[in-house]
């Protein structure tokens, strides 16, 4: 089968000319609604129509439903749960019910699904399956699709190949393409895209390429975010089998990780990966999510079922080639070798393709240019639609996008996990295209590249999946287009079946001065409301940059003491209880620029294995957390090293995220000409809306590099670290 498309700028139209290798055609069956793509959305939708008594017909190209989830996605990413309801919310509970009834309510298999977001991948197939046998729906397995038939206007039919080579002909009133390729919106000529735009295309600070030579920093690219197989290990001698070494084995892929274990002297699969309790183990079985494919896709999106195939082969081998290695590579020691050979492949999963998932983890792939099109404001700022279908809550999460060769040798290009968001409504015009009249497009949405990484976890395609079945019953009933039935009806139907809507309203306040702030001089300051919907209530100011809470006035004055650059910061509360983002202005002015340094965790020198974890707070929200895992307790820490450039007194602060999990007694080291001074911080609470916390004054020498450690020893729980700050405040 031969696919061909005409590309024009970074826009696709797919024109679908296809070489049939068989001419005959069953006629075609009348069908209400017609999906392609058995991903878990194609489920939803399917599953909604259906029990809204329309005649599905599901098609999946594979010999598996369920997609990524029932393919290894098991430790299920939701971002906010609140957020979720409706079919993926009983999905979720068939499952808790499933191991429950098969082990207890009080079992350790049925706690370890955390309320049925974790499973094993032949209990989520298992349930999915359940769902649409009850819904009456019916499943067509390994059809591949070849064409698709257009009137004006409309899509009449689609044409599926099944294995046999013979070709089956499916006509319907509406078709959904729930395919994670797009492959139905291509056939059926609708604009898309595949790549990442530019930073400046759609004012997206996060958009373009993010590492490498300054002057491609921003830039768009045709590429996309790493695919990996998400397949499922286990440490259980009972369900173990070795991990087989590919055909294509690549250690050399690997040599910057084998250094790594190296040059930390790990001498244990437990020392590496100190993060395993965090793999989502149920049943003694983990998604460790380990192992992307970077730069292996870039031929897939457009390719033939043989190529995608292909790269298909090269995952899976890769990833293979990952475990066998820490298993049998002869610069490991005997005793890494040895804890690594206790884990291995499930017998009992995948059975059918070598205990390792047929399913190939495509993150992104084409993106429709549809009615709306979602980008980085909409996600984090404008984050309220009238047409709201589904609610996204996840952050911008992309996986590294390519391998590119730098001064300082080859790094990876393109990964960002660090764009934080609020939750945020995703409009029904984002899942319906110009035309035709009757195709919806719930999973290949019209979105940035930057919006789409906060939006592609798999709940928020089953919500989607649900409100694209729905609005094609009721496009159906009432005999009108995708595009032109009512989404106040639709809404309306959605909210009765547990779908929450509309995401949590958050003030938004700008930050006015009278007169430029000058050293000595007493500045006033007022909150220019943007958008409020009750009054505001209580207000809370930093004018210094650490982070304490320096006035809670509604109109404060304040002096700056230092001649040199401030970012004032502001949060509000409104009389319903919502709190704004942080609202910031930079005051004052120092030709020779700001003695202020702010290192982040990247910037400092680690001991020890720490593990990436969750978002800052709400003013810096491109600071990322690292946290001890609470274990190996003071073999671990974190040097942050800053050279001051202006001699005086400089006030210390420190960014982390509070929990009730963390430590009450951190010990921070810091090293200066005067001496050496150790404080104790309890990150269990934190008396600021923002980011960092001051810890103490300290006065620096001219030229002089002040060391501050951040240590674990004899600490009572997680430790976590995001950043530090000198802040200059006079001689």
């Amino acid at each position: 089968m031969r696919f061909k498309c005409i590309r024009v700028g970074v826009m696709s139209c797919a024109i679908a000319t296809f070489a049939m290798q068989q001419t005959s055609i069953a006629q075609p069956s009348e069908t209400a609604v017609v999906i392609y793509g058995a991903t878990p959305a194609g489920i939803t939708a399917a599953v909604a129509a259906a029990r809204e008594g329309r005649h599905v017909v599901l098609v999946e190209p594979s010999a598996h439903i369920g997609g990524i989830v029932a393919g290894g996605l098991t430790k299920t990413d939701i971002g906010r749960r609140e957020t979720i309801g409706g079919l993926p919310a009983e999905f979720f509970a068939r499952v808790l019910a499933h191991y429950e009834h098969a082990f207890g309510k009080d079992s350790e298999q049925a706690r370890a699904t955390k309320g049925g977001i974790f499973f094993e991948p032949h209990v989520a197939e298992q349930v999915f399956a359940e769902m649409l046998s009850g819904a009456k729906v019916t499943v067509l397995k390994e059809r591949q699709l070849t064409a698709a038939s257009l009137g004006p206007n409309h899509l009449q039919s689609i044409t599926v190949q099944a294995p046999d080579k013979s070709l089956q002909q499916l006509a319907g009133k509406v078709f959904i393409d729930t395919s994670y390729e797009g492959d139905l919106m291509a056939a059926a000529h609708v604009p898309y895209r595949v790549g990442r735009e530019g930073s400046a295309e759609y004012n997206e600070s996060l958009a373009g390429m993010n590492r490498g030579p300054r002057e491609l920093i921003g830039k768009g690219d045709q590429r996309l975010q790493a695919y990996s197989i998400r397949s499922t290990i286990t440490n259980r001698a009972d369900l173990r089998v070795p991990f087989p070494k590919p055909q294509h084995y690549t250690p050399e892929a690997f040599a910057d990780f084998l250094a790594h274990i190296h040059q930390k002297n790990i001498h244990t699969f437990q020392q590496l990966f100190p993060d395993v309790p965090e793999w989502g183990p149920v049943n003694g079985k983990s998604d460790p999510n380990k192992a992307d494919d970077v730069d292996g896709n870039l031929n897939y999106v457009e390719a033939d079922p043989a190529t995608r195939r292909a790269v298909y082969e090269h995952t899976r081998d890769l990833w293979l080639t990952f475990w066998y290695m820490l298993q049998n590579d002869p610069s490991l020691s005997d005793e890494f070798k040895q804890t690594a050979h206790e884990w291995g492949l499930p017998k009992d999963e995948f059975a059918d393709t070598g205990n390792v998932s047929s399913q190939l983890y495509v993150r992104e792939a084409r993106r429709m240019i549809g009615r709306y099109l979602m980008t980085q404001n909409d996600v984090q700022h404008d984050r309220t639609k009238p047409d709201g279908i589904a609610i996204g809550s996840y952050v911008i999460d992309s996986h590294p996008v390519q391998t590119i060769l730098t001064d300082k040798g080859l790094i990876q290009e393109g990964g960002n996990i660090a764009g934080w968001t609020d939750p945020y409504s995703i409009p029904y015009r984002s899942i319906t295209p110009a035309s035709p009249d009757n195709l919806l497009v719930p999973v290949d949405l019209s979105a940035t590249h930057i919006a789409y990484c906060t939006i592609r976890m798999e709940p928020v395609f089953m919500e989607l999946g649900q409100a694209a079945g729905l609005a094609a019953s009721m496009a159906i009933e009432k005999n009108l287009s995708v595009q032109a039935i009512s989404t106040d009806e639709l809404r309306r139907r959605l909210s009765e079946q547990k779908i929450p809507l509309d995401p949590m309203f958050r003030p938004r306040v700008a930050i006015e001065m009278d007169d430029p702030a000058a050293p000595g001089a007493a500045t006033q300051f007022h909150v220019k409301t943007l958008e409020v919907h009750s009054p505001l209530t209580q207000y809370f100011w930093n004018f210094d940059g650490s982070g304490s809470v320096q006035s809670t006035d509604a109109a404060p004055k304040w002096t700056f003491v230092a001649g040199k650059p401030y970012t004032v910061s502001l949060t509000v509360v409104d009389s319903d209880g919502n709190s704004s983002l942080i609202a910031k202005r930079t005051v004052g002015t120092a030709a020779d620029g700001t003695p202020d340094v702010t290192m982040s965790y990247e910037q400092a020198q680690e001991h020890g294995l720490w593990d990436k974890t969750a978002i800052a707070g709400l003013d810096e929200r491109d600071l990322v957390a690292w946290h001890d895992l609470n274990n190996d307790k003071g073999k671990k820490s974190v040097r942050f090293e800053a050279k001051l450039s202006r001699p005086g007194t400089y006030r210390l602060a420190i960014a982390y995220p509070k929990s009730i999990r963390r430590a009450t007694n951190v010990p921070i080291t810091v090293t200066t000409n005067q001496g050496t001074r150790t404080l104790h911080l309890n990150e269990k609470v934190k008396d600021t809306p923002f980011a960092f916390v001051p810890l103490a004054d300290f006065h620096i020498a001219q030229g002089e590099s002040p060391s501050v450690t951040v240590g674990t020893a004899g600490t009572d729980g997680d430790v976590a670290i995001e950043a530090i700050r000198w802040l200059w405040i006079g001689e």
